[in-house]
């Protein structure tokens, strides 16, 4: 929420803080395990699930998706031990270090449930058993569909699934031959390994066709009829959320501009921005809830709450109420506002994806915000 110690003393001057350097304020920081802040996340999640009874449902199923995406840190040298050290293309001499953050996403009531990170080469399907593994410890699996992205599929990560009790949804690569082999919507053996301890279980693969025309293929443990190919096809993409989260904690939360450069800040700044964006997006929310309630039928458009414009009050409203400068009803104006401030809901805009992007650093040390 604040990118410096200057930051801190001009808005929070209730707090007795003594005149020291920024050293002496990062070497202190550096004392406060990262535990801290993963366990507050954690504790919201929790009581999320507890209290929250208006979940949202897709043909009576709740959907979660998991992704994950690389994320910019500082070049130190306790983030190239943690992390591991990179060499730039055609400058070797060129170091950087990155990390892969993942989440398992309410994709419909828009809450992150569990958030892992990561070092860069880390497997993506390990991360996700993690996040299934934390949806059966909230008990919050049954009757839901978990998404994943082309890319995850393994015959272990699918035996997983099935012998859980997770429903799940996988897009599989062309070249599988599951795919090659679909037709439709079509129902296959995984031939079980009795030197492995594995039986022979159902697939069901559904080939889509997408508006250009191209073809898609899904695999899933579900073999509902009722769910028909297109259904599916509407459910896979219903997993875009879980992209745009990871836009909003880049570029709305500013969340690979790191204030501190060793790995004990890069986990208390990764956790804390995950508490932060479910909190946003209660608030959001509940006041997307109040504009669907007192929309006019008449009305062209819908109208929903502007995202970035709550993220930003509630940066400066939230540290004023843990110093008891501002009152817990300090939330209730900003509902008011964003209320204000809403913004239209343009049906079917989309943008093209950039594809081969070069690899490159957009965040560094000396380039933080000013604000």
């Amino acid at each position: 929420m604040y990118q410096n110690l200057a930051s801190i003393l001009n808005d929070l001057p209730i707090i007795s803080f003594p005149k020291i350097s920024k050293q002496a304020f990062s070497k202190a920081r550096q004392a406060v395990n990262p535990s801290l802040f993963k366990d507050l996340f954690h504790l919201s999640v929790d009581l999320f699930y507890k209290n929250f009874s208006k979940r949202k449902t897709w043909h009576d199923y709740h959907l979660f998706a998991i992704d994950g995406s690389k994320f910019e840190l500082p070049n130190s040298k306790s983030n190239f031990e943690f992390f591991g050290e990179m060499f730039g293309y055609p400058d070797p001499s060129r170091r950087f270090t990155m990390g892969l953050a993942s989440i398992v996403y309410d994709v419909l009531d828009d809450y992150i449930v569990h958030a892992s990170f990561h070092r860069y080469l880390a497997s993506e399907r390990r991360a996700a058993l993690e996040h299934l593994k934390n949806l059966e410890a909230l008990d919050i699996f049954k009757n839901s569909i978990v998404i994943f992205d082309r890319g995850y599929y393994s015959e272990d990560l699918f035996r997983y699934c099935v012998s859980h009790g997770h429903c799940c949804l996988i897009r599989l690569k062309e070249n599988l031959k599951i795919s090659k082999s679909c037709n439709g919507d079509t129902i296959s053996i995984l031939v079980g390994n009795p030197k492995k301890g594995t039986a022979d279980i159902k697939i069901r693969v559904i080939e889509v066709t997408l508006d250009d025309g191209s073809k898609e293929y899904l695999a899933t443990n579900v073999f509902d009829t009722t769910l028909t190919s297109d259904m599916f096809r509407e459910l896979y993409f219903l997993r875009w959320p879980v992209e745009t989260k990871y836009l909003e904690l880049k570029k709305r939360l500013e969340i690979e501009s790191f204030s501190g450069a060793t790995t004990t800040s890069i986990f208390q700044e990764f956790y804390l921005n995950m508490l932060f964006s479910n909190l946003s997006a209660l608030i959001k929310n509940h006041v997307d809830e109040i504009l669907d309630n007192s929309a006019n039928p008449a009305n062209k458009y819908r109208y929903q709450a502007n995202r970035s414009f709550i993220i930003g009050q509630l940066k400066k409203t939230l540290p004023k109420i843990l110093c008891k400068m501002l009152n817990v009803s300090a939330i209730n104006d900003i509902v008011d506002y964003a209320f204000i401030t809403r913004s239209q809901i343009q049906p079917g805009r989309s943008y093209p994806r950039k594809k081969n992007k070069a690899i490159g650093r957009t965040h560094f040390n000396n380039m933080k915000p000013s604000f």
